[in-house]
């Protein structure tokens, strides 16, 4: 799949809001799109505006349809394509399994710490 990200200019993620099932989802490739500082097309859905919030490498758009419109005016704009690249980039670089762990395995030590307490 790296071969296959790196080659492109600009990865998509067109989805029909009325799929109950996309309202939420985070799908993994949006950030294996951005650690490769690619940028993303992708329908506004909840999920993906709560993770990524704005400007921070996803382009929105309200209908499956817009992308290749979309994909014409970026293509035209090599600086707009990095930058965009660039800010996915920068939300997702800190974004390393180690470090997710270590910060998990504090959230649980919080938890265990914070019940003992209780107890007491």
């Amino acid at each position: 799949m790296p071969d296959l990200i790196g080659a492109s200019n600009i990865c998509i993620l067109p989805a029909y809001k009325d799929e109950i099932i996309m309202q939420n989802i985070v799908p993994i490739k949006i950030y294996e799109y951005m650690a490769m500082k690619k940028p993303v097309i992708a329908t506004r859905l909840p999920g993906l505006v709560s993770e990524f919030g704005q400007n921070n490498g996803l382009i929105y758009i309200d209908r499956p349809e817009e992308v290749i419109k979309v994909v014409k005016t970026m293509l035209n704009d090599n600086q707009s394509l990095n930058k965009v690249g660039w800010a996915g980039y920068n939300f997702v670089k800190d974004n390393d399994w180690r470090k997710l762990t270590i910060k998990f395995e504090r959230i649980l030590e919080d938890l265990i710490l914070d019940m003992l307490l209780k107890d007491i």
